[in-house]
């Protein structure tokens, strides 16, 4: 039986693309995935299919640039979904699912005057999307500081991290203006009623006279807009309620060192409603006019993924009870992730150890007997181009313990290594008011140069879910492969003894591959040992030859050790 194709929308940070997020690369439909390192979207997914949907025939995902405006996220990426989906399926309408900021880049499609002349969407159905906005981008779009569920700030986490070392000047000098200017698309976000409270006592400060507006909400929620949306396209929203949400913030005068943080009051307090899905209020995820279903204890991140929400969807769109029973009967408990990152232009290698996997902390199931793993490696996928990789590993179910990473230098300039974990089993907050705002998620990070043929080695230590993923420059393997391949190269130019005059017996006992010699220069006193990795430095110079990579690989190397251990 022919279907209408159906097309999700992923909510903001839930498309991943980072040579587009980066601006390397312009607007494009291809090479979209999700964030590889949360489990955002995949249930979703897997459900279609065991309902019959096909990926790429009649079930899309329509990736977008969530850091644009939901009207330019609408016009460069959803028109052409649309257009992909109806040719592959051979229809002349889709079914829209948004889930967040997707259902508003919906909203801006089927309310644009361009619509008219395509009418090409049959029904839209929204999850916890802020048709009215949500006070949580207050925070983040005035003062840079995020917030919301863990998938949001995960994903906008390793976005920020990128950002700042790949453009270290900017993102560093002005974290508001980097977010103003690279992430406009936030302030589709800002709520169109008054949620900022000042003065004693506190009174709403009228949105009409905040500098932080959401033009594009306050026009899209006329009530002729409204009008206009549920005559051309029949809506359902889908909503979740029961978990701690920012209903309004309590603010003091702005900051008198910065033009653009805060312009509308710093944050002192933050009042939280129980009557939302942790990051939108219920009553600002729906539509006049709309089929508003009755709210489910679902929270935000979780909507497109949970059994009941599947459910309902199924429901909405005439899926017959035999095919509903695909749908899985509970959600999947968070997956904690040792993700390793760098932005420099090496390859990356980690070995993995041996060991029980982690659980999430205070998560139902945490308990339960995994079965141990064996030590492995796990090569890093490149999201860059060769001159500035842009390298990511992502360990599933991590074990505690010291994971060596392995980095060669394909080109000189500068490393940079990050370390996070996520998916720890951060639950919800149901109910309740007073809630603190959650953390920023933590990343440890290192930085060291690089040259083409460098090999450096470090050690990710993962002691918990609850602790900090921390890293240390390995000197000791950094010094052994650095002088083995010295030794190789004075081999090649007559021997060790023979092609140059070296005085200090450690050294020859070094470059002859003594399995103990790199200790014993670890071990000497700082003035000697620095002294000893010179003479290594001047070696490397004088009898590698021609081959200046090669030279300058090592030779960065052994600085790298020599500062280190200098320090």
């Amino acid at each position: 039986m022919s279907r209408l194709p159906v097309i999700f929308i992923p909510g903001f940070t839930g498309s991943f693309n980072l040579p587009v997020l980066l601006d390397w690369r312009g607007p494009t439909l291809n090479g979209w995935n999700f964030p590889p390192f949360v489990d955002y979207g995949k249930t979703f997914l897997q459900t279609f299919t065991q309902a019959g949907y096909r990926r790429n025939r009649d079930l899309f995902v329509a990736f977008y640039d969530w850091r644009k405006p939901v009207e330019e996220s609408a016009r460069r990426y959803l028109v052409g979904w649309i257009d992909r989906a109806k040719k592959a399926a051979n229809a002349s309408k889709v079914i829209l699912i948004g889930h967040s900021m997707g259902g508003l880049v919906a909203r801006s499609y089927i309310q644009s005057p361009e619509y008219p002349a395509r009418n090409d969407v049959a029904r839209l159905i929204t999850l916890g999307t802020p048709h009215r906005g949500s006070a949580e981008a207050y925070t983040a779009w005035a003062g840079a500081e995020p917030h919301a569920d863990e998938t949001l700030r995960t994903v906008f986490a390793v976005y920020l991290w990128y950002l700042r070392h790949i453009h270290p000047i900017q993102t560093e000098l002005d974290k508001v203006k980097t977010i103003h200017t690279q992430v406009p698309g936030v302030r589709d976000l800002l709520p169109v009623e008054d949620y900022l409270l000042s003065g004693n006592p506190p009174q709403f400060k009228p949105l009409s006279s905040m500098i932080s507006r959401n033009l594009w909400g306050e026009m899209a929620n006329q009530v002729t807009a409204i009008t206009t949306l549920t005559q051309r396209v029949p809506v359902t929203t889908i909503t979740g309620v029961g978990f701690n949400t920012l209903n309004t913030i309590l603010v003091g005068p702005p900051p008198d060192d910065h033009s653009l943080r805060y312009a509308d009051g710093v944050p002192l307090q933050r009042h939280y409603d129980a009557q939302g899905d942790g990051t939108v209020l219920q009553r600002m995820a729906t539509v006049p006019q709309a089929n508003n279903l009755p709210a489910i204890t679902v929270s935000h991140g979780a909507l497109p993924d949970s059994p009941q929400v599947l459910s309902l969807i199924f429901r909405t769109l005439g899926i017959t009870p035999d095919v509903l029973g695909t749908a899985p009967t509970a959600a999947p408990s968070p997956t904690p992730r040792l993700i390793i990152m760098t932005a420099s232009p090496v390859e990356v290698e980690v070995e993995v150890p041996a060991g029980q996997p982690l659980a999430p902390a205070g998560v139902l199931g945490a308990g339960e007997k995994r079965a141990a793993r064996r030590s492995r490696r796990v090569r890093a996928r490149n999201y860059g181009h060769a001159g500035k990789a842009l390298n990511l590993v992502v360990i599933d179910n991590p074990t505690a313990g010291d994971y060596r990473l392995m980095l060669h230098g394909t080109d000189y300039g500068h490393v940079t290594i990050g370390a996070m974990l996520t998916g720890t089993g951060e639950p919800p907050v149901l109910g309740g008011v007073g809630s603190t705002a959650a953390a920023e998620p933590m990343i440890t990070t290192i930085e060291n140069e690089v040259a083409p043929t460098t090999d450096l080695f470090y050690t990710c230590t993962v002691l918990s879910t609850s602790d900090i993923p921390q890293l240390q420059f390995d000197a000791r393997s950094t010094m052994a492969a650095a002088v083995d391949r010295l030794g190789t190269a004075m081999s090649e130019r007559g021997g060790v003894l023979g092609a140059a005059p070296i005085g200090d017996d450690r050294l020859r006992s070094v470059l002859s591959g003594e399995p103990a010699a790199v200790e014993a220069i670890m071990a000497l006193p700082p003035a000697e040992r620095h002294q000893a990795i010179d003479q290594l430095i001047e070696l490397c110079k004088e009898m590698v030859g021609d081959d200046r990579d090669r030279a300058l690989g090592m030779i960065t190397a052994l600085t790298q050790v020599r500062n280190e251990v200098g320090r």
